[in-house]
């Protein structure tokens, strides 16, 4: 009777046990924080008269933060949130102190920041809520008279530096120097238009104040244009076949906007290429390694500004058809691997 008695006391409990709310079920517990007004409302706590807000939400911290401040970037408008994400190009400038946007560090790294998390400038979390079942909520902020002083100092700043960079003596303006100097120039101007565009919403008088010095990026890259039509560069390849080698670089190099040269310029891009046999255990088809050495030469200043090798291998049945398969390889490693090394030289 007693064991009875035991057995219906533990089925009971099971039971109590069963019907109530388990940790995870979903239901809102009484001790979890209150919905805060910002989730429905966020004018409701940041004022349009001080702030721009946004609300965004996902499964998770991370994603309801970044879902919120690509909603606080859509809040500008398609016209400048197209614009107001600092570009990769600008942000490395930042950080390896080609562009120096201001002397306070906390500046530069709202800069950086800004990249990484794909917004704008200024722009920080300010709250975040889970509701208890599987959402999360964040509020995105830029404080309108905190905004307006930074986008001031960083419009200034990079003007100065753009500034800076074309000022180049005639004698040193049809040079790679210069031409690297105005592309970094088109670069601060390009990030500039979009720091206007944002400040034109928290402070459109400031603004005004400023888009009429502004320097165009249009203006910036004519430059580059103009600079590289008056640089040739002399491409030079031992052992070509059938001057293909030589033709993949110059290709890429006239595509940048460059002159080809057949001799006497400061500028000459000097490659080998060398092909040989080899050979694979237990395999019967024969093998052609291709190897391309390459540098860019400055001859008045005596100096090889761009080194790039590329090596590979090829096979087929026959040794000429593996060395012309290499040859093709290689062409295209130039054509696609070196155009974008070069571009990355030339941006520096």
């Amino acid at each position: 009777m007693h064991a009875i008695i035991a057995l219906v006391l533990a089925l009971a409990a099971l039971t109590g046990c069963a019907s109530s709310p388990a940790t995870g079920t979903g239901k809102i517990d009484k001790n979890d924080p209150p919905k805060p007004a910002w989730v429905d409302n966020p004018r409701e706590v940041y004022s349009d008269a001080r702030y721009v807000a946004a609300v965004g939400y996902g499964p998770d911290r991370e994603s309801a933060e970044k879902s919120a401040l690509g909603a606080l970037v859509a809040v500008f408008g398609q016209n400048v949130s197209g614009e107001t994400v600092v570009t990769s190009q600008y942000t490395e400038a930042v950080r390896e102190g080609r562009v120096l946007v201001t002397e306070d560090s906390a500046v530069q790294q709202a800069v950086t920041s800004s990249w990484e998390q794909d917004t704008i400038v200024g722009a920080e979390i300010k709250d975040t809520w889970f509701d208890g079942n599987r959402t999360t909520y964040a509020v995105a902020v830029m404080d309108k008279s905190r905004a307006m002083v930074l986008y001031a100092e960083l419009i200034e700043a990079n003007e100065s530096s753009i500034q800076s960079l074309t000022a180049i003596p005639a004698a040193e303006r049809n040079t790679l120097d210069a031409y690297a100097r105005f592309d970094l120039a088109a670069t601060i101007a390009e990030a500039n238009a979009g720091f206007v565009n944002v400040l034109s919403v928290v402070s459109p008088g400031a603004a005004a104040a400023r888009r009429s010095g502004l320097t165009m990026a249009e203006d910036m890259r004519l430059e580059c244009r103009k600079i590289a039509e008056k640089i040739p560069i002399t491409v030079r390849v031992e052992n070509d076949r059938e001057d293909r080698i030589r033709s993949a670089f110059s290709s890429v190099i006239s595509g940048a906007g460059f002159k080809i040269a057949e001799s006497g310029s400061r500028y000459t891009l000097q490659a080998v290429l060398r092909l040989s046999e080899t050979e694979l255990p237990k395999n019967p088809n024969k093998f052609a390694r291709y190897q391309v050495e390459s540098r860019l030469t400055d001859a008045q200043n005596a100096t090889s500004v761009l080194p790039w090798t590329i090596s590979g291998r090829e096979g087929h049945a026959t040794l000429p058809e593996a060395e012309h398969r290499a040859v093709r390889a290689a062409e295209k490693k130039i054509q696609t691997e070196f155009g974008a090394v070069f571009s990355d030289f030339l941006s520096r």
